[in-house]
């Protein structure tokens, strides 16, 4: 049994990053996405591993000046940034969110990568770009939101080089989910419209079905899981009475339930794929 809803549609998504953008990445730090601990104990701040996720992605993909590299599902832009900062590549990222493409379009100017990172609206299940347009892609903790993972990851073989690498970050089901934790992460899906939490395993053929070489895939979940969770969960208490609306409290103490419980839910992980395109 898989949690997710496979009917999340683009305009969902779209609707929830135009609403929620800026105060998610305040809670993470900066960017939309977990963060690694390289000391499973925790220590230190959200920002500081949300930064080591990055950096461990960047890695991933071994991009560097001269290469275009795709940011599928690029939030605010942060990740894009840093990626461009510290590898000298270019980055072209989409999102399906105007809201994002706004923030971090004014975020890239800001920070004087105008030249080199641009930002914006597509959908990852058409993309608009000739095949072969690209050296590189990521798909941070994007992939999740889309019903149609296998379409995904043909159209990314289609538009980058032979060669071309491709690095996931996603959340995963390490193991069957005990009874008793399922409606938590049914919820965290349905408050974040994720169509589908896959397991680990899964994750070879799809890539494979993908059109892709699968090079690795690592479980960092002991790493980011809980303590991305735990961090949330503890932002979330102390800031309860900011949020504008009943309906937003409400909705916050849905998602801080069920992430207290899939704080300890070992079987809920993150996982790092990476792939390439046959030369």
């Amino acid at each position: 049994m898989t949690s997710g809803n496979p009917a999340v549609t683009s305009q969902d998504v779209a609707e929830l990053y135009d609403r929620y953008s800026e105060r998610t990445a305040a809670l993470l730090g900066g960017s939309i996405h977990f963060g690694h601990w390289p000391d499973a104990a925790g220590g230190g701040s959200v920002a500081e591993a949300s930064d080591r996720m990055t950096r461990l992605m960047t890695d991933c993909l071994g991009a560097g000046p001269g290469d275009h590299v795709l940011d599928i599902g690029c939030g605010t832009g942060r990740p894009a940034l840093r990626l461009a900062r510290t590898t000298g590549a270019s980055v072209t990222g989409i999102t399906v969110s105007t809201r994002q493409v706004h923030l971090a379009t004014a975020a890239a100017a800001a920070e004087g990568l105008a030249d080199r990172v641009v930002f914006r609206y597509a959908d990852a299940a058409d993309l608009p770009f000739p095949p072969g347009s690209f050296d590189a892609a990521w798909l941070f903790e994007s992939l999740l939101h889309m019903p149609d993972p296998r379409r995904v990851l043909l159209g990314i073989a289609d538009v980058l080089r032979p060669g071309g690498r491709l690095a996931i970050a996603n959340v995963v089901e390490r193991a069957p989910l005990p009874p008793e934790s399922r409606p938590a992460l049914d919820t965290f899906c349905a408050l974040n419209r994720i169509a589908a939490v896959l397991p680990i395993t899964d994750y070879p053929a799809l890539v494979a079905d993908g059109g892709l070489v699968l090079e690795r895939l690592t479980d960092v979940s002991d790493h980011s899981v809980p303590q991305t969770f735990g961090a949330l969960c503890a932002t979330l208490r102390a800031t309860e009475a900011d949020a504008p609306a009943e309906e937003d409290r409400e909705e916050r103490r849905s998602l801080l339930a069920a992430m207290e419980r899939l704080a300890v839910t070992p079987e809920v992980g993150y996982a790092i794929v990476v792939a390439s395109k046959p030369r």
